[in-house]
C-alpha cells in the first residue's frame, strides 16, 4: 500500500520548515504568534502523519532504536536531575527533536518514503545552504533581528551561526555529490554549479572546523580515486595542496578580508602547521573546562538537568550530555555513536562511503557546537542514516532523474 500525498506532506512539510529555520524568520519578519503557530502545527502534522501511517509501517531500524533509547534515558535522568537541583526545565521544548525521531522512525520504515525523503532532503539542504549567500550579501543577522548596519564577517545562514551553516553546507554537498547522478552533459554542468555554490557558502562561513571536515569528507567520497596509478597521482598532488593551504595568508593577502575572516584563515594555517599554541578555539576550551570542573564533576551520576549545558553555552554536545543527564547517559550516548559507525563500516561500499562522511561531520561538530542533537533536521537525518545502514540496500542511494 503506497503512502498517500497528504501523509507525505505531514512529514515533509515540517522537515522543510526546520531545514530553512522558517520559525525564526517568521518571528523576526512577521510575528511571534505566527511562529508559535507554525511550531505547534509541525508537531500536529507529525502526529497526524504517524496516526495515518502506523498500520502500514515497514521493517523498523535497530540502529534508530538505539537513538530512541538514548533520548528516553536522557530525559529520565535529566528531568530527575532538574527536579533534584531545582533547575528550570522546558520539557515541551526539549522533546521536540524526540518527536521528530519517533515520527520519522515510522515514516522512513517504508522504502518508498525513504526515496521521497531523500529527494526532498537533498533539495531542501542545498537551497537552504545557498540562501546563506544571499543573507550574507544583504548583511542579514538573526541576532539583530534583521539587516545589520555593519558588514557581516561570516555567513551565518538560516541558523544565524557560521558553524551551524558550515555543518549544513557540508551535509548538502555530500547529499548532492553522492545522490544526484545526472546523465546528460547539461545537467552535469548544473550539478557542478550547485556544488560550487554550496562550497562557496562553506567558504563564506570561514569555519576552521568546517574546512577540515570538508577535506576529510571529500577524500572519503572519492575513495575510488585512491587506487593504483591514481593513488600515485594523489600522493604527488597532496604536497602541492598542503603547501597551498599553509600559504593561504600570502595567497589571500590582496583580498579585502576583515575581522574574523583574516583571523579564521590564520587559524586554519596554524592548525595545518601544528602551531597549536596559536590556534584560537574562540574560548571553547575554557567553556568546556569550566563546565567539567564546576558542574559535571559536581554531579557526575545524575547530571544537572534538562538542557543545562545549553544554558551555560558550553559549545560541546558530547560533554553537554554528561552535564545534563549524568555518566550513564553519557556512556550510552557514546555507545550509540559507536554502533552507528560500526554498522556503517559493515555496510556495502556505496552506503558506507555516503554515511561515513556525514557521521564524521556531525560527530566532529558535536565537539564545538551545543546544538546538534537538539536540531530537528539533523536528528531526522540521523534517523534516515540509521535506516540506510540497517537495510543495506544500495539501490536506495540511486537518484537518476528523468531528463
Amino acid at each position: 500500500m503506497k503512502t498517500n500525498f497528504v501523509t507525505h506532506l505531514c512529514f515533509l512539510v515540517p522537515f522543510v520548515i526546520v531545514t530553512f529555520n522558517l520559525q525564526v524568520f517568521t518571528t523576526i519578519l512577521i510575528s511571534t504568534t505566527l511562529a508559535q503557530l507554525i511550531a505547534y502545527s509541525n508537531i500536529a502534522l507529525l502526529l497526524l502523519g504517524v496516526a495515518l501511517i502506523i498500520k502500514q509501517r515497514g521493517e523498523l531500524s535497530k540502529t534508530v532504536k538505539l537513538l530512541i533509547a538514548f533520548f528516553l534515558i536522557y530525559f529520565s535522568f535529566a528531568i530527575l536531575a532538574s527536579a533534584i537541583h531545582n533547575n528550570p526545565a522546558n520539557i515541551l521544548f526539549s522533546i521536540i527533536p524526540f518527536i521528530y525521531v519517533l515520527a520519522f522512525y515510522v515514516y522512513l520504515s517504508i522504502p518508498e518514503n525513504r526515496l521521497i525523503f531523500k529527494k526532498v532532503a537533498l533539495v531542501s539542504l542545498v537551497l537552504s545552504t545557498i540562501l546563506a549567500i544571499h543573507l550574507y550579501n544583504i548583511n542579514f543577522d538573526i541576532e539583530v533581528r534583521g539587516t545589520a548596519k555593519y558588514k557581516v564577517d561570516r555567513a551565518q545562514g538560516v541558523f544565524g551561526d557560521a558553524n551551524n551553516t558550515a555543518v549544513s553546507a557540508i551535509i548538502a554537498f555530500i547529499f548532492l555529490y553522492k545522490l544526484y547522478t545526472p546523465q546528460k552533459y547539461f545537467f552535469k554542468i548544473v550539478k557542478l554549479l550547485f556544488l560550487g555554490l554550496v562550497f562557496y557558502t562553506l567558504f563564506l562561513t570561514f569555519s576552521t572546523t568546517g574546512f577540515l571536515v570538508f577535506i576529510i569528507a571529500f577524500v572519503i567520497l572519492n575513495y575510488k580515486f585512491f587506487t593504483g596509478i591514481k593513488l600515485i597521482l594523489a600522493l604527488i598532488i597532496l604536497p602541492v595542496f598542503y603547501i597551498t593551504l599553509i600559504n593561504l595568508n600570502s595567497i589571500t593577502a590582496n583580498m579585502e578580508l576583515r575581522g574574523q575572516q583574516r583571523e579564521k584563515i590564520t587559524n586554519l594555517v596554524n592548525v595545518l602547521t601544528f602551531n597549536t599554541a596559536e590556534v584560537d578555539d574562540s574560548g571553547r576550551n575554557e567553556l568546556v573546562t569550566k563546565l567539567l570542573n564546576d558542574y559535571v564533576f559536581e554531579n557526575p551520576i545524575l547530571g544537572n538537568g534538562l538542557d543545562f549545558a545549553i544554558s551555560k553555552r558550553a559549545h560541546n554536545t558530547v560533554v553537554g550530555v554528561w552535564a545534563d543527564a549524568g555518566i550513564f547517559t553519557f556512556l550510552f550516548f557514546l555507545f550509540m555513536l559507536f554502533k552507528y559507525f560500526e554498522n556503517t563500516i559493515n555496510s556495502p561500499p556505496n552506503i558506507r562511503y555516503f554515511v561515513l562522511p556525514l557521521l564524521i561531520c556531525i560527530c566532529i561538530f558535536m565537539l564545538s557546537l551545543q546544538s546538534v542533537i537538539n536540531q530537528p533536521y539533523l536528528i531526522t537525518l540521523l534517523v534516515y542514516l540509521g535506516y540506510l545502514i540497517d537495510i543495506k540496500n544500495e539501490d536506495e542511494l540511486l537518484f537518476i532523474p528523468n531528463e
